[in-house]
């Protein structure tokens, strides 16, 4: 409306001088001032739609965050309410714990029972070290008697009685058997002790800790700073486990890593002007106000992204038909505003409009009519912000 208005001026300044002269306004008097307009208004609506490209699908981006519960079960408690601002490690609600509990319990009595039988084990080693010990004494005492009894033999003495001598060697080799066998007691009873019950410790330590996890997954807690929304828990009701079918939503909170942003779909046709760091204006719905003040918001893109999803091609079972991609996509553009401090007026989820402008045209003349121009749509865009406001219906036209 406002190129056209603009570019009329040649033709009015016609109609306004045949009056000046008293001369009948006619077709033929008139149809060079109304070709000049109708080119210069062409020549302006090119212009202006090629170096500002405009996009009605601009939108504030955020995040939600699905609550379920890991360990399906009734619910039992539930500690927050919708509109509730949560921390980190906050209960949000409590699933029945009988039988996590109960494993809690079987878990404890397991390693309390192994426990002591380290004890038990010590008792057992001392047991076969003095069983060792006593028949180590034996061996000593055999292998005295057999000593003596050779001797008798290899001296060929009148006392050398073979009976006794053969006795002897039984003696002493029994001795040594009997000595081993007490150190393979000791060493079973020392491997007992040094090893396999502490591993049969480890082993029911961590199951104890596997029950401890199982029932701390009863108890449902935040892990963002945030608000809690769209509550449909209630006492007695099965927790979900299916993040599509949420117990509750948590919207967090932004850090510095996520700021607000605006993501804007504009045609493909202007992706040859877009540019990081362009310069871009919002008006967000959620801005507008009586005083106008910060209905629109100064803005640069900070990136664009390089593909065009309307392309993307998901693995199916069937050959894909280019016909399907007949709808074209969008140019996905995202902003940011200019001023850290107009961050904070962008409403989760509001529409905007966002206007570019391009300043990559140089410092020629050309370089300033198509800048001057842009004030046209500077112009335009702040009064479909008033009139939007004023009948009520906003940016894109919905109702209240």
């Amino acid at each position: 409306m406002i190129e056209l208005t603009v570019t009329s001026i040649p033709f009015v300044l016609r109609i306004l001088y045949l009056r000046w002269k008293g001369l009948p306004i006619t077709l033929y008097n008139v149809h060079m001032a109304l070709f000049a307009w109708l080119a210069l208004a062409f020549i302006v609506f090119f212009t202006v739609f090629y170096y500002y490209p405009k996009s009605y699908t601009g939108f504030v981006p955020f995040r939600t965050v699905p609550v379920v519960s890991e360990n399906g079960g009734t619910v039992t408690a539930i500690k927050v309410d919708n509109g509730s601002r949560v921390k980190p490690g906050q209960v949000l609600f409590t699933v029945d714990n009988t039988t996590e509990t109960a494993a809690v319990k079987t878990a404890e009595l397991k390693l309390a029972e192994i426990e002591k039988s380290f004890a038990s084990a010590e008792a057992e080693v001392h047991a076969a070290q003095a069983s060792l010990d006593r028949e180590n004494a034996e061996l000593e005492q055999a292998k005295e008697i057999f000593d003596d009894q050779d001797e008798l033999r290899r001296r060929k003495s009148p006392a050398y009685n073979e009976r006794r001598y053969q006795a002897a060697v039984a003696d002493r080799d029994s001795s040594e058997a009997k000595v081993a066998q007490a150190q393979a007691n000791l060493d079973a009873a020392e491997l007992q002790l040094d090893q396999v019950l502490p591993a049969r410790k480890e082993s029911a330590t961590a199951q104890l800790d596997q029950a401890k996890v199982e029932l701390e997954k009863t108890i449902v807690r935040s892990f963002v700073d945030g608000v809690v929304d769209q509550l449909t828990l209630h006492v007695g009701a099965r927790a979900a486990q299916f993040a599509a079918n949420p117990a509750m939503l948590i919207i967090p909170d932004r850090d510095d890593a996520h700021p607000r942003r605006v993501v804007a779909g504009f045609a493909q046709v202007a992706r040859s002007v877009l540019y990081v760091g362009m310069p871009a204006e919002l008006a967000c719905d959620t801005n507008f106000n009586v005083a106008m003040t910060n209905a629109v918001l100064p803005a640069r893109v900070a990136a664009i992204q390089p593909e065009i999803a309307a392309g993307q091609v998901a693995p199916t079972g069937r050959l894909i038909e280019p016909s399907e991609f007949a709808q074209r996509g969008e140019v996905v553009v995202l902003l940011e505003t200019v001023y850290p401090e107009h961050e904070k007026l962008l409403v989760n989820g509001s529409g905007c409009t966002v206007q570019t402008y391009d300043r990559n045209l140089g410092h020629g003349a050309f370089a300033h009519i198509v800048g001057a121009l842009g004030i046209i749509k500077a112009w335009g865009l702040r009064i479909k912000v008033w009139l939007a406001l004023v009948s009520g219906i906003g940016l894109a036209g919905g109702g209240h």
